[in-house]
């Protein structure tokens, strides 16, 4: 009884190994994420990063510096233009506020959801807005739209997301790439 015993454990060990040996463990089959993208803009001295999974579009507008997307439901633009707002500082932010709700008000489209906040992404200032809207063929979408000022120019950062119903889903990943703007310069 005790060989059969023997056997019968000596059997179960040997059959896992070669089974450890056949079959790939969970770990071999996991693929590698991507690496996140840094995105530098010299001429602007901006940069940030965004996913390796997202994929970088082409764009004829001088002004659009950056293009990115995730796919059709989730995307990216960072568009530098010239400003008249040279040095804006914490006292000044009511001035520039007016100035980008007037920008926003050219939209009719746009519905606000929530109530404009001023912010400093790594001491860049302006305003982050969030919003929706309709386009012309009854689609919705939504927009985080980051207003940042800089030596004489506007960074407007606007995140993407289509249906509108899926920014809270997005919104995380949005953040992530807002925080990881540095001004570097220029």
């Amino acid at each position: 009884m005790v060989a059969a015993g023997v056997a019968a454990i000596l059997a179960l060990v040997v059959g896992a190994a070669v089974g450890r040996s056949i079959i790939p463990s969970a770990s071999s089959q996991r693929t590698q994420a991507p690496q996140p993208v840094r995105f530098e803009d010299p001429l602007a001295g901006i940069a940030l990063t965004y996913p390796g999974t997202w994929r970088k579009l082409a764009s004829t507008d001088p002004q659009i510096r950056l293009l990115a997307a995730a796919g059709p439901s989730s995307s990216l633009s960072l568009r530098v233009t010239k400003s008249e707002l040279e040095d804006v500082k914490q006292e000044t932010l009511p001035v520039v506020r007016e100035f980008t709700d007037q920008l926003l008000a050219t939209d009719q489209r746009a519905k606000m959801l929530s109530a404009p906040e001023a912010i400093s992404l790594d001491g860049l200032l302006g305003y982050r807005y969030r919003y929706t809207y309709r386009g012309a063929d009854a689609s919705t979408g939504a927009h985080v739209h980051y207003f940042l000022f800089k030596r004489g120019r506007l960074i407007q950062l606007v995140f993407q997301a289509v249906p509108a119903a899926s920014l809270a889903a997005a919104e995380p990943t949005y953040e992530r790439i807002a925080a990881s703007v540095q001004d570097t310069g220029g």
